[in-house]
């Protein structure tokens, strides 16, 4: 999980519905839809809930200590589903005490390792690494309209990688993998892919999930010219000038796919 910073999300809880629009428009899903989608239900499913289940966000402050905006940007996607939502006053155990003195349903924690919703009525949870998967696919199988017949480049097999890639097979899509570490690619290639470490073969592909963590190495030299990207890795791997010209393919975002789809995944 990439420790995310304040100036990645200071802006989310400002412009969550300007972004929520936007998601939209590229994949015909909000976070609603997502969230359905990633749990298995049906959209009227999450609005129904929205009016019953209750969410907090407790910060935490264990080891490099509370992430600025982060609770608020969390609060912030549940907010917009219409989930009764809030970010407790105390942190860390006070801040699981008075979430649950509050009757929260669903609470939101994360530290440097991990970042969780835990469902306390039904002892229910969910992984963000799962979770992002699982939204990404959605939103990318939204917006090319099907997988059927499609190849997809994912590019990463770290700890999101590899839930990316048990995700994908699942749903029985072909996957070729992109990583320059021998290992992780040695460990791809024992999952029945196609293991590639050519920056050359990167733009063969049209469907691309980056689950990479470093910026502003892909460029528009690298990239099939028709491609849709899915980019959950942060920072973001595609240089300015490839963002400027895969604006209208691009799906990123810091948190929110991620966040949307672990309360789906939660109730």
């Amino acid at each position: 999980m990439t420790r995310l910073i304040t100036e990645w999300i200071a802006d989310i809880e400002h412009n969550i519905r300007e972004q929520e629009r936007d998601l939209k428009s590229k994949t015909g899903h909000d976070y609603t839809s997502l969230a359905a989608k990633a749990g298995g239900w049906s959209y009227g499913d999450i609005e129904r809930a929205s009016q019953e289940i209750k969410v907090a966000v407790v910060p935490v402050t264990t080891g490099q200590g509370i992430i600025g905006s982060f609770a608020q940007s969390v609060a912030a996607v549940t907010k917009t589903m219409g989930f009764r939502s809030y970010v407790t006053q105390h942190t860390d155990v006070n801040g699981m005490h008075e979430a649950y003195q509050h009757d929260a349903d669903i609470v939101y924690l994360a530290d440097d390792d991990r970042f969780i919703s835990v469902n306390l009525n039904k002892k229910k949870m969910a992984d963000n690494n799962v979770a992002t998967a699982a939204g990404y696919i959605a939103a990318l199988d939204g917006a090319i309209g099907s997988f059927v017949g499609k190849e997809v480049l994912l590019m990463g097999y770290g700890a999101l990688g590899r839930e990316f890639l048990k995700g994908l097979k699942k749903k029985g899509i072909s996957v070729a993998v992109f990583d320059l570490d021998k290992e992780r690619l040695g460990q791809a290639s024992r999952e029945e892919v196609t293991a590639i470490d050519s920056f050359a073969r990167i733009s063969s592909y049209r469907y691309i999930i980056d689950a990479t963590s470093q910026g502003s190495w892909l460029h528009q030299g690298l990239l099939h010219p028709e491609a849709w990207i899915a980019a959950p890795g942060i920072p973001l791997s595609l240089n300015e000038g490839a963002q400027e010209i895969y604006s209208e393919r691009l799906i990123h975002d810091p948190l929110q796919i991620g966040v949307a789809a672990m309360l789906g995944m939660t109730l």
